[in-house]
């Protein structure tokens, strides 16, 4: 009986060792991050300015990918006036991070307006859709056309 016993301990220890070893040699590299976007300047209201700089902190990926690629046109679009009473109460920065926002929804597929409204009210609470539509259709209209 001893015998089976030690027999049985002896399978469970080497089952377990085989099975932590099969584990660790089977598990996926983990992919490697991101590489990190440049966070290039562009030229806003007279001055060289980056993302970081123009929103206060770092921006995530997408943010300064939309930024890097539609920045040079931001401060004369959201000058402009096209975006409404909306923008001008918001104040620059806000109606930019918005336009970037609706740039990157609209060039991704089978995103729409209700999308960037649902996602636009996250960061402004008081913005019901009349407010954010000019954003959605002017932005892909002007600053980032398809």
């Amino acid at each position: 009986m001893k015998q089976i016993l030690k027999t049985v301990l002896v399978c469970l220890v080497v089952g377990a060792a085989v099975l932590v070893v099969w584990a660790v040699v089977s598990r996926p590299n983990s992919p490697e991050p991101p590489r990190p976007l440049p966070d290039s300047a562009v030229m806003i209201h007279g001055g060289p300015t980056t993302c970081s700089e123009l929103f206060g902190q770092p921006c995530d990926f997408g943010l300064q990918s939309a930024f890097n690629r539609w920045g040079t046109g931001l401060a004369p679009f959201v000058d402009s006036g096209v975006l409404g009473p909306y923008a001008e109460r918001i104040g620059f920065v806000a109606s930019a991070k918005l336009s970037l926002d609706a740039c990157v929804l609209s060039h991704t597929t089978g995103k729409t307006v209700l999308e960037f409204v649902e996602q636009a009210q996250r960061q402004h609470p008081d913005a019901g859709s009349p407010e954010l539509f000019p954003f959605w259709n002017r932005t892909r209209q002007t600053l980032c056309p398809l």
